[in-house]
């Protein structure tokens, strides 16, 4: 049991006689704030149930001594009985109001979130010497900060027979590790406090990339190269339509020091909408754009022998007839030097997409009427009709990094719908 305050607070300032005798565009308007706790009774970290962290768990073991094989217990999780609620501080202000006699609606809230205790296994501080192996247990030590604003505004009018409305929402969300466990020694562009949570949390390394820098486009290029690149993989070996990659901490090769923290997830730091709709008489009409920015997402695709490459990488790919030095030329999980993480596979997630049109006729009341219902009317809607994006090769709603994933489908309904 624990005890999680929370305060909030609001000013009708609208209902102020200053403020009706000084600004009659505004009808109202809201100023309002808070503050709360929340606590997190949390049994999952970094990805993994753990319901009895604070109990010592055994698995079976055997040891041989005197010719004899004994089978025994060993502590296979040291135990944490001080595992206790993650935490969270929450702050809000806002405001909302209407105007122009209440044809316009607007809203908008900043806010932050602080998270402390977050339950997390430490790792990277402790030393395999140590001998704690994987039985280190969670610790609430973990600190991450969440903040950003949302925003609504909306306008309805009408013009005799012609309603008509508008509305435009968006929210920006931008977390952050304050901290957590970091590696002793690791460079400061490797290190993840200070960065976005990474989408794997059971693999935060799945974050630094290699620095993508062209391609060595031919023989020359490749004799030319001054750079080691043993420490990359695949022998170090390469070939005209190999990539290229920086050498960020300039030692002169290739290897797991020049990678860097990449500053993005799959996760949008901004998603919005705007809506719009009409109606004359018994025709009406709503129209609905969606899109997002400020995420990229890993995507390569298991190619070669066991898949088919998409037709970018097949149209682009370096040729010896067609030497690129942008893009490199094809592999398969044969040659691994090429499916290090590296920038080049980086894609950009930003898009706005035609989410929905839909069109309807109802049939006037009178005739409904007489044809015994209580309402009918009939619309044709369409899905996910147009979508503007940088990368046409992946659909940017989806969170899959391999490409293995059913792409948003365009569908064109028609229908009827009757009451009684």
């Amino acid at each position: 049991m624990a005890f999680f305050p929370g305060i909030t607070a609001g000013w009708r300032i609208s209902e102020e006689k200053f403020f009706k005798q000084n600004i009659t565009f505004l009808n109202s308007l809201k100023i309002r704030g808070s503050w709360g706790q929340q606590g997190n009774d949390i049994v999952y970290y970094q990805g993994s149930p753990d319901n009895y962290g604070y109990l010592s768990t055994y698995a079976p073991a055997t040891y041989v001594t005197g010719n004899q094989v004994y089978s025994t217990l060993h502590e296979s999780n040291i135990s944490n009985p001080n595992v206790t609620w993650e935490l969270a501080n929450n702050y809000n202000l806002g405001f909302d109001g209407t105007a122009l006699k209440n044809k316009l609606n607007f809203e908008f809230d900043v806010f932050q979130n602080h998270r402390t205790r977050i339950l997390w296994k430490p790792s990277g501080g402790i030393p395999a010497t140590a001998g704690f192996g994987g039985a280190i247990p969670p610790t609430n030590f973990a600190k991450v900060d969440n903040h950003g604003y949302e925003l609504t505004v909306g306008y309805n009018d009408r013009k005799g027979d012609v309603k008509y409305n508008i509305s435009i929402n968006g929210g920006y969300a931008k977390n952050k590790i304050v901290y957590w466990d970091e590696t002793p020694g690791r460079p400061v562009y490797q290190q993840s406090t200070g960065h976005p949570i990474p989408d794997d949390v059971t693999n935060p390394d799945g974050m630094l990339l290699y620095q993508y820098d062209g391609v060595f486009a031919t023989q020359k290029d490749v004799d030319a190269n001054k750079l080691d690149y043993s420490g990359v993989g695949g022998a170090g070996k390469l070939f005209p339509g190999s990539m290229k990659f920086k050498d960020v901490n300039g030692d002169g090769k290739i290897d797991a020091n020049d990678r860097v923290r990449a500053d993005k997830n799959a996760q949008p730091t901004f998603q919005g909408g705007i809506v719009l709709g009409a109606s004359y008489k018994n025709f009406d009409i709503s129209i609905l754009f969606q899109g997002a920015t400020g995420g990229q997402i890993f995507f390569q695709t298991e190619s070669g022998t066991i898949g088919n490459y998409t037709q970018y990488s097949y149209d682009h790919r370096w040729t010896i007839d067609h030497p690129s030095s942008v893009d490199p030329r094809t592999v398969d999980r044969n040659n691994q030097y090429f499916s290090n993480a590296n920038t080049y596979y980086m894609l950009n997630i930003n898009y706005i997409r035609l989410k929905n049109v839909e069109f309807g006729y109802t049939l006037p009341a009178s005739l409904a009427k007489k044809a015994g219902i209580g309402t009918l009317r009939v619309y044709v809607s369409g899905l996910n009709l147009i979508t503007w994006a940088k990368e046409s090769i992946y659909d940017p709603e989806s969170t899959s990094s391999s490409g293995q994933y059913y792409p948003q489908a365009r569908l064109i309904n028609t229908g009827v719908s009757v009451t009684f």
